[in-house]
């Protein structure tokens, strides 16, 4: 169980630490990041620079809180995890139950809109967190360094993957746009009588 609260824990880790990193890199990357809220349309405009701003402190805590090398810690930065993940799934459950097509600015820019695949990604991320979270509370002992090293290393290589999910989907999957393309019909004009 050690091992399995170390991948998760470093997973996450690895995740909000690139989400953070390319939202706050530059000016023009945190003003993708908070356009791309606005364009959600979910909350008031007074709300979205503050919204925002809190998004990124907590993924920043999040990371702080899972370096640090108590269990403790590392159990409250799984459950803020946890909890912002559940707000952003929340968020683009209604996004996708609205219609409102806007891409996701999770990871720097993508060209993907947002979808139910992100909802999957975050309930997925959220099970990753409660487990590795009580992983984490429930064992007492050390790890030896070759599995420590494993476990981080799958973690690195875990949450890598995830923040290129986008990317990687939009080379293997079709793009819609032109599947949508096929299937409309012709406009009347071009129609042959």
């Amino acid at each position: 169980m050690l091992y399995v609260a170390l991948f998760g824990r470093v997973l996450i880790a690895t995740v909000f630490a690139v989400s953070a990193f390319t939202k706050v890199r530059s000016a023009a990357a945190f003003g993708a990041f908070r356009r791309s809220t606005r364009r959600m349309a979910i909350l008031p405009e007074r709300l979205v620079r503050p919204v925002a701003v809190l998004v990124v402190g907590c993924e920043v805590a999040i990371v702080l809180l899972l370096a640090a090398p108590t269990r403790i810690t590392g159990a409250l930065g799984l459950g803020l995890a946890a909890a912002l993940l559940t707000g952003l799934a929340g968020a683009i459950g209604l996004v996708v139950w609205r219609g409102v097509s806007t891409t996701c600015q999770c990871f720097g820019h993508s060209a993907v809109p947002l979808g139910k695949f992100h909802i999957w990604r975050n309930l997925t991320l959220i099970a990753i967190a409660a487990v590795a979270a009580v992983a984490g509370l429930v064992t007492d002992t050390s790890p030896d360094l070759g599995g420590a090293l494993l476990a981080g290393l799958a973690g690195v290589l875990g949450g890598a993957l995830v923040t290129v999910l986008d990317d990687v989907r939009q080379l293997l999957l079709p793009p819609k746009t032109s599947a949508a393309r096929q299937r409309s019909p012709q406009p009347t004009w071009r129609r042959s009588t």
